[in-house]
């Protein structure tokens, strides 16, 4: 046997050529350690099912027998479909369809019988199982069997094949990374082990003690990382602020602060004003959708301008940067205060031009994108560091944030509703401010769940208040369906379709992968009124804001959280007229309707923050690591008492740990 290590590239593994080679490259996996710790995204089990409303909406194993040939035909978009008909042992017929796979045709006849796995879903009174697995053998029914991501096209089947290729000659290579009585304390798995038991977990139980040790070690490693920050903060002294009437700026605006927002000012105030030197400020303004916490951060700038200091303002995505800027600009408009743009964007004369304004002494506002925490970026005299969505960034980002130009106040604003309990935790023990009353004139949105028979009268839908003026957004949460094992309609997929079906009404598509000056030109013509249906990816989640959009359809809705959910929906009902949320889904598990249901009965984001924290756990707040943990999903295992403990055992680890061991969490290269 070839000797492997975790260091080798995964050419080593035999079958591994170029051709496969190129294709887990693509996917960020070139070495064996890459692969080891890709983990499978679910299990299934060996055991056999009849088709049966019980089983819709799970991965399953059916018996069944093709009642006819397979046919190819192609879809919109150039993919090639195969299809046939299959019945089990009691006659129930199920459609069959595999995308993009036109060459398994000659491998299935009418007649042949074989074990199928996949998730059952009814569509317009039909079964369907979309690209299953398929095999000829008898399944072990008391077996876990690994069912991994679609990586750069390779099937689950073929992942599994070469993990089990070096996953037992590498497991004594792997390190344990927490420490050994941190290990006994909690009765935590061995990491070596617990990779073992995520690949191939003899029993269930130790399935999810695996889970749960990764649970805790992503949890932990945030908790001492946000623990180091909040002692800095709590270390350092700064001059405080003198009072500043801000009157002028308030009484610019075209509406009154609700006494909500008039509270969360006063608090931030008494954070920065005082007589002798203060600790930095650390505070989390939280406020659902719609609340105005823009406001309150731009009336804070005001009152650092005012103390002769610029403000840096970050926000997750360009197109967010750039809506920011023109809010903050349209809200500084009359006063001598500067606004700025950076952004990846920003061509080098524009970035020169505007560093030129950024060395003086005269105070400024810049927003921007991480562009503002670059090395190049020139920020001199900043006091007062907001950024907003900060849970998108992490804590490395915040620290340089608050670095840049001698940067000491931190004000976080998040529109995404958390528990307080679990705020306190994300935002390393700062103050937290809640915006918990909508401005008057916000109008409730109707929101509506429906499966996708009913997608011609959506289509109608749309065509009706696009007929009133008004503007529609369609949300889908994939870019192009390349995914073979994946049924749900593409975002690209879903513009060709809504073309079709409202001819004549402009349309555009928005996603991730476009070019900033791309998503900014399309995004552009939809606030302008020029596009009246814009298909897009989740992109545009947080910020946007376009009064003349009140309609919002998603897609496979049951594939976001609801927090997510409840962002999507409130980038309708911004304006005057009345607002709706389509949610389309037809999957038919019973923990997605009620989440989905959950939605249309509940308004406030709290209380939806509540439910998904008490139904699925912290892990959605923390979302997934980049690197190291692919498709495994954690969030079941986060829960708040892990939370606790992982906490508990940071704050112990830090009072022992020696400066080397503190070494990678402070440069932030743990576990990386």
């Amino acid at each position: 046997m070839v000797s492997l290590s975790l260091e080798d590239s995964v050419k080593n593994l035999k079958g591994v050529g170029e051709k496969i080679g190129a294709a887990l490259s693509r996917a960020g996996i070139k070495t064996i350690g890459d692969l080891i710790f890709c983990f499978p995204r679910s299990f299934r089990s060996g055991r056999i099912y009849p088709l049966s409303a019980e089983r819709y909406g799970s991965y399953c194993g059916f018996y069944l027998t093709a009642l006819s040939s397979p046919g190819v035909f192609t879809m919109a978009g150039g993919r090639r479909v195969l299809r046939y008909k299959a019945c089990d042992e009691n006659g129930t017929a199920v459609h069959i369809m595999y995308i993009n796979q036109p060459y398994l045709k000659h491998q299935i006849a009418k007649g042949d019988s074989a074990y199928y796995f996949g998730i059952l879903q009814e569509k317009s009174g039909g079964l369907y199982l979309f690209s299953p697995e398929k095999r000829a053998e008898a399944p072990d029914p008391e077996k876990l069997y690994p069912v991994y991501p679609t990586v750069g096209g390779l099937s689950s089947k073929r992942m599994e094949k070469l993990v089990e290729a070096c996953l037992v000659q590498v497991l004594p290579q792997i390190k344990e990374t927490l420490p050994q009585g941190i290990l006994d304390r909690f009765g935590l798995m061995p990491r070596a082990r617990a990779v073992f038991c995520l690949h191939a977990p003899p029993t269930n139980e130790l399935l999810e003690e695996a889970k749960k040790r990764f649970a805790f070690e992503e949890l932990f490693d945030f908790s001492v990382k946000a623990t180091i920050f909040s002692r800095r903060q709590q270390k350092g002294r700064t001059e405080p602020f003198h009072r500043v009437d801000l009157s002028p700026f308030l009484d610019a605006l075209p509406f009154s602060l609700t006494d909500a927002q008039k509270k969360v000012l006063d608090e931030i105030t008494a954070d920065l004003v005082g007589e002798s030197p203060i600790p930095p400020m650390n505070r989390l303004v939280q406020g659902d959708v719609g609340s105005g916490k823009t406001v309150v951060a731009a009336a804070a700038a005001y009152l650092t301008a005012k103390n002769g200091k610029s403000t840096l303002v970050m926000a997750p995505t360009e197109i967010l940067a750039r809506q920011h800027f023109s809010s903050f600009q349209r809200l500084f408009q009359g006063t001598d205060i500067p606004v700025f743009c950076l952004t990846g964007s920003t061509s080098k004369k524009e970035r020169d031009a505007i560093f030129s304004e950024t060395t003086g002494e005269k105070p400024y506002i810049l927003v921007g994108t991480h562009a503002l925490v670059e090395d190049g970026a020139t920020c001199g005299g900043v006091a007062l560091a907001i950024t907003d969505e900060q849970h998108r960034f992490g804590v490395r980002h915040r620290n340089l944030l608050g670095e840049k130009g001698g940067a000491v106040h931190s004000l976080v604003m998040s529109a995404t509703p958390i528990p307080r309990s679990l705020a306190m935790f994300l935002y390393a023990k700062g103050k937290i401010s809640i915006i918990d009353q909508l401005p008057p004139g916000r109008q409730v949105i109707d929101t509506l769940y429906v499966g996708e028979d009913k997608l011609p009268r959506v289509y109608g839908f749309l065509r009706e208040r696009i007929g009133l003026g008004q503007q529609a957004y369609v949300v889908c949460p994939l870019i192009e369906d390349e995914e073979e094992k994946s049924p749900l309609q593409s975002a690209t997929e879903e513009y060709e379709a809504i073309r079709k079906a409202v001819p004549g009404i402009p349309c555009a598509l928005l996603h991730g992968k476009m070019k900033p000056k791309e998503k900014n030109e399309v995004m552009a013509a939809f606030q302008a009124g020029e596009t009246k249906i814009l298909v897009s990816t989740t992109v545009i989640e947080v910020g946007v804001d376009v009064p003349r959009a009140t309609v919002m359809v998603i897609r496979s809705a049951e594939r976001f959280g609801l927090s997510q959910l409840h962002q999507l929906r409130g980038r309708v009902g911004r304006g005057t007229e009345k607002s709706y949320c389509v949610l389309i889904s037809s999957h038919s598990g019973k923990s997605a309707r009620e989440r989905l249901k959950k939605l249309c009965d509940c308004h406030d984001g709290f209380e939806l923050a509540k439910y998904d924290l008490k139904t699925r756990g912290p892990g959605e707040f923390f979302g997934t690591r980049q690197s190291g943990f692919a498709g495994i999903d954690l969030g079941n295992a986060m829960t708040m008492e892990l939370l606790k403990e992982a906490s508990e055992a940071a704050e112990t680890f830090i009072e022992a740990a020696t400066p080397e061991e503190m070494i990678p969490f402070e440069r932030g290269t743990r576990l990386n």
